[in-house]
C-alpha cells in the first residue's frame, strides 16, 4: 500500500478504519462547501431580495468548528497534517522512527487528555441543562460532541502511528 488513501487489502478492520477516517475527511469537506454555499446564498438573496437567511452566520461557525474537528483525524490518517520534516531528513532512519514514535506519544496524550477533559465537560454542561440561544436553539452540551469525536480519532491514529512507524516514516522520505 504506497498511500494510505488506498484501500488495504487485508482484514475488514482495516477497511473500517480506512473508511471511518476517509468519511471524516469526505464530510468535512462537504461541510466546508455547504458553508460557502449558504453564505453566497444569503448575500445572493440580500441583495437581490428583502430575504436574509438570518441562521447562516451562526450555522456557518458551527459547521466550521465541526469540520475542523472532522478534517484534523483524516488529515493526520493521510499524512497530510502540518509538520517540518527537513530535521527528519537529516536523521538516520533509526532516529527518526524514534522521534516519530516519541512525537506519536506526545500527540497521543495530549489528544486523550483533551478527550478525556471534552467529555467531562460535555457531561457537566448536559447535567446542567444549559441552552445556546442566539438565532438556533438547542442543548449547549451539543458543540462539544465535534470536540469530543475528534480528539478521539486523533488519540487513536495516534496511538496507531506509535505502534506502527513505518508508513509514518516514509512520508518524511
Amino acid at each position: 500500500m504506497d498511500t494510505v488513501t488506498e484501500l488495504p487489502e487485508t482484514i475488514s478492520v482495516h477497511r473500517l478504519y480506512h473508511g471511518l477516517y476517509s468519511g471524516c475527511g469526505l464530510l468535512a469537506a462537504l461541510m466546508f462547501a455547504l458553508m460557502a454555499l449558504l453564505v453566497c446564498a444569503d448575500i445572493a438573496l440580500r441583495n437581490m431580495t428583502s430575504f436574509s437567511l438570518s441562521w447562516t452566520v451562526e450555522a456557518s461557525e458551527y459547521l466550521l468548528m465541526t469540520a475542523t474537528m472532522l478534517a484534523a483525524p483524516w488529515l493526520l490518517y493521510c499524512g497530510d497534517h502540518i509538520r517540518i520534516d527537513l530535521a527528519l531528513q537529516l536523521m538516520t532512519p533509526r532516529w527518526r522512527t524514534l522521534f516519530e514514535r516519541g512525537l506519536s506519544l506526545l500527540g497521543a496524550i495530549i489528544c486523550g487528555v483533551l478527550s478525556w477533559y471534552s467529555l467531562e465537560v460535555t457531561l457537566d454542561t448536559a447535567r446542567q441543562g444549559g441552552l445556546v440561544f442566539k438565532v438556533l436553539v438547542f442543548p449547549q452540551w451539543w458543540l462539544n460532541l465535534p470536540m469530543i469525536a475528534g480528539f478521539v480519532l486523533l488519540t487513536v491514529e495516534f496511538v496507531r502511528r506509535l505502534l506502527n512507524p513505518v508508513s509514518v516514516v516514509k512520508e518524511a522520505r
